[in-house]
C-alpha cells in the first residue's frame, strides 16, 4: 500500500471520529475502506478512539501525573502504535489522543458560581461603554445591560433591557444579544436594537456587516442586510423586515435624535426616555400626527414641546413636579 493512501485513511479517519468530516470527506473514506487491507486500519483508529473515552477523568491539573496516568493506561491496555504506518499516521493518532483528553479530562473543575455585571442607565441620562473584547457599547436612558464576568473567555454573550447601538469588534467566537423572546447573533457589525421589557417587541436595525436574529432557543428567524430592520411583536412568528433610514436609529448615540416622518405616539415615548418626563395625549388621534426634524439633547425640553407648537396644530401644557416626573400634555388647538 502506498505510503500516501495510508496518510488519506488516517487523516480521514480522525475528521470521521471527532464529527468534523463533511460529506465528500466521508465518501471518499468509504471508498478507500472497500480496497484490500484499508478497512483493518480504519477500525484500529476508532478503536483507539472507543478506548480512550473509557479512561478515568484526571482530576488534578498536575502534567506530571497527569502523563503518568496516560501512561499506566496505555501499559495496562497494551496498546501499540502501528510501526508499519508512516510518521504522519502517527501524528494522526497524537491528535486524536489530544483532542478527546483536552476536551474531556483537562476541563478545569471550579465549584465557584458564574458572576455577573450589569450597567444601569437612569431615565435622562445616557452611557458609553467599552466591554473587554473591544466591542463599543452606547446605551440609551432607561437601559440595563448584562454579562458574565468572564465574558470573551469562551462566549461573547450580552443581555439587553432597553435600547443599545454596537459597533461589535470582530472575532471568531459570535456575540450575541439577548432581548425578549429572541436573540441576535453577529461576529462583527454595527447595529441598533430596542428591547424593552414593558414594551410587548423589539426591534434589531443594521447600520453595516450583517445580523442573524434567532429565537429565544437559538433557532434562526432570519437574517439581516444593511439598511434592514425587523420587527419581533410578542409572538416571534408574526415578525416583519423593511428597508429604512439608519441614520435614526444611530443619530441618538451623538446626543440628537433625527426623526423622519414618525408618529408622535412614538416621538413622545422615546422623549419620555431621555428627559425622564410623563407626555399624555388629550386627544388619542394626536398620537397618530407625524413629526419630522431634529432633537438636541442638550436643549430644554420646553425648546422640544414649542416645535411641536410650530410645526403640528397641538397645544402643550407644561406642569412642573419637584418630587415627580414633570407632566407634558398635547392636546389640539
Amino acid at each position: 500500500m502506498k505510503e500516501t493512501t495510508q496518510n488519506k485513511i488516517w487523516e480521514l479517519t480522525a475528521s470521521k471520529v471527532h464529527q468534523e468530516a463533511d460529506k465528500n470527506e466521508i465518501n471518499k473514506l468509504e471508498q478507500l475502506r472497500q480496497q484490500p487491507g484499508n478497512e483493518k486500519i480504519i477500525d484500529d483508529t476508532r478503536k483507539i478512539h472507543t478506548d480512550l473515552q473509557q479512561t478515568v477523568p484526571l482530576r488534578k491539573t498536575s502534567e506530571t501525573r497527569s502523563w503518568e496516568k496516560i501512561s499506566d493506561y496505555f501499559k495496562n491496555k497494551r496498546i501499540r502504535l502501528f510501526l508499519s504506518v508512516s510518521k504522519y499516521a502517527a501524528i494522526i493518532i497524537l491528535a486524536l489522543l489530544t483532542g478527546i483528553l483536552m476536551n474531556q479530562y483537562w476541563r478545569p473543575i471550579s465549584n465557584q458560581p458564574l458572576t455577573y455585571s450589569e450597567v444601569k442607565v437612569p431615565l435622562g441620562q445616557m452611557a458609553e461603554i467599552t466591554l473587554s473584547d473591544g466591542t463599543h457599547v452606547w446605551l440609551n436612558s432607561g437601559t440595563t445591560l448584562r454579562y458574565a464576568d468572564n465574558f470573551g473567555n469562551e462566549a461573547r454573550e450580552v443581555k439587553l433591557d432597553g435600547e443599545a447601538f454596537f459597533k461589535v469588534k470582530k472575532d471568531e467566537i459570535p456575540f450575541k444579544v439577548k432581548l425578549n423572546r429572541s436573540e441576535i447573533e453577529v461576529l462583527g457589525t454595527s447595529f441598533a436594537a430596542i428591547s424593552y421589557r414593558e414594551d410587548n417587541f423589539s426591534q434589531v436595525t443594521l447600520v453595516e456587516g450583517s445580523v442573524k436574529v434567532n429565537s429565544a432557543k437559538g433557532e434562526e428567524i432570519t437574517r439581516l442586510t444593511p439598511e434592514e430592520q425587523i420587527h419581533i411583536p410578542e409572538n416571534p412568528d408574526n415578525y416583519s423586515v423593511k428597508k429604512v433610514n439608519t441614520r435614526f436609529y444611530e443619530s441618538w448615540t451623538e446626543g440628537k435624535i433625527e426623526f423622519d416622518d414618525e408618529k408622535l405616539s412614538d416621538v413622545a415615548r422615546r422623549l419620555e426616555r431621555w428627559y425622564n418626563v410623563e407626555i399624555h395625549f388629550e386627544q388619542k388621534e394626536i398620537g397618530d400626527l407625524r413629526f419630522s426634524g431634529t432633537i438636541l439633547k442638550n436643549k430644554p425640553f420646553n425648546q422640544i414641546t414649542r416645535t411641536f407648537c410650530l410645526l403640528l396644530p397641538v397645544e402643550v401644557d407644561y406642569q412642573n413636579n419637584i418630587e415627580n416626573k414633570d407632566v407634558i400634555t398635547i392636546s389640539k388647538k
